[in-house]
């Protein structure tokens, strides 16, 4: 919608949206695996791998806001607005992601695994177009800064969760949550997280849960 709006030369108005879910995720260690690879086989990893999460989100109502360098970052709930079905989305899709970098394997390091790092956050933001000559879709508002902590405060190959986003989650009640304990963030202070491990399904036996890891 937005990049059809650019496409035919129309302005895209900045719009508050009450409530969305984001994601991040980066590379654990990929500062230290750039300065052992070619700038190539840097770019062929990122290709590689945005390649196969961009087909992965095409599954999700989500929207993908930008990669830069080795972080990925996507949200749901704007620009058409799903009430409570962001954090659904965006955890789902949090999911798939993470299960499909157990099996990515990187080309000029095939022995090696890739870990990724995911944080999500649900909250307010401010969405609009900057820049004249490469417009940019961008998100404005501390709920960008806190999905961003959630990620750089989590673990490799776990998906660290807000409260605010635990909470619509719960509404589901689909979705295996597990209390990680108080997390000292950078502006925030001291806040209480979790980490999401899978969802049932309806096949699923009462108190089973399909587990990714």
């Amino acid at each position: 919608k937005v990049a059809s709006q650019l496409i035919r030369g129309e302005s895209v108005t900045a719009e508050w949206y009450d409530s969305v879910s984001i994601y991040f995720s980066d590379i654990c260690g990929f500062t230290a695996m750039s300065a052992e690879s070619t700038p190539m086989e840097v770019v062929d990893l990122l290709n590689d791998l945005y390649t196969t999460f961009d087909s992965i989100i095409e599954n999700f109502d989500v929207y993908k806001v930008e990669t830069i360098g080795d972080a990925y970052m996507v949200v749901s709930g704007l620009p058409d607005r799903n009430g409570i079905l962001h954090a659904r989305e965006i955890a789902r899709m949090s999911l798939s992601l993470l299960k499909a970098t157990l099996t990515f394997r990187i080309r000029h390091r095939p022995k090696d695994r890739l870990k990724i790092r995911i944080g999500i956050h649900t909250g307010s933001v401010c969405a609009g177009v900057v820049g004249l000559k490469m417009p940019r879709y961008c998100l404005f508002g501390d709920t960008v800064n806190t999905a961003s902590r959630m990620e750089s405060n989590g673990f490799p190959l776990k998906i660290h969760v807000s409260p605010q986003c635990k909470d619509v989650l719960d509404t589901f009640g689909t979705f295996e949550l597990e209390l990680r304990g108080n997390v000292e963030m950078k502006g925030k202070g001291s806040v209480k997280t979790y980490w999401l491990h899978g969802e049932k399904t309806l096949s699923d036996s009462p108190g089973v849960s399909l587990n990714i890891l």
